[in-house]
């Protein structure tokens, strides 16, 4: 069962398959890719940021709005979320209007 409404090919992201058991769809858009994790509201997206590189930001507990604002701008910062950097590690808080 799914947490939200809001179907992400509805937005023109393109579904690319999906694990069972760790009950994650994933889709891509644009050179943007998504796992969604329908079960939590949970989103993580990739891609390659104009100034910090190859980028992922993780979004747990999205309401219906915030998903749909995700599915809309995957760069759309919510104030819910954590990104990581290819170069390793994580920085809590960066989902805080810096695109």
């Amino acid at each position: 069962m799914s947490k939200h409404n809001a179907n992400p090919q509805d937005y023109g992201w393109t579904y690319q398959g999906s694990n069972q058991q760790s009950r994650v769809d994933f889709y891509e858009r644009d050179g943007v890719k998504m796992d969604y994790y329908p079960t939590t509201g949970t989103t993580k997206t990739s891609m390659d940021h104009p100034t910090q590189g190859n980028t992922q930001m993780f979004r747990r507990n999205l309401d219906e709005g915030e998903f749909r604002q995700v599915l809309d701008n995957p760069r759309q910062h919510t104030d819910v979320g954590y990104q990581t950097k290819q170069s390793g590690g994580y920085q809590r808080g960066l989902d805080r209007g810096h695109q």
